[in-house]
């Protein structure tokens, strides 16, 4: 699996298209990613710093990410926050 890839059998991947269907909105998508405001998430696209695409959709207005894709980064940014946390009963 790659990065941009999660198994929908994720607990995140599962919610998120249960609640949001395929493509997330940049408002959704702001907030999933920890964005203060949509325009935040504007100047990061612009500025190409975002770590999922964005795409606009023929007939709708705004931009799109996929769904499986933030699920993807979510899931991969929660393993390597948690495989690089350490206890502080642990030593090291």
């Amino acid at each position: 699996m790659t990065d941009q890839e999660v198994d929908d059998e994720s607990p995140t991947a599962r919610w998120l298209l249960k609640e949001h269907g395929p493509f997330l909105s940049a408002s959704v998508t702001a907030k999933v990613l920890g964005f203060k405001s949509t325009d935040a998430l504007r100047q990061a696209r612009c500025r190409q710093l975002l770590p999922v695409p964005m795409f606009p959709l023929e007939g709708r207005r705004g931009w799109f990410a996929s769904t499986t894709a933030v699920a993807a980064w979510v899931e991969h940014t929660l393993e390597s926050s948690t495989r690089n946390w350490h206890s502080p009963d642990e030593e090291g």
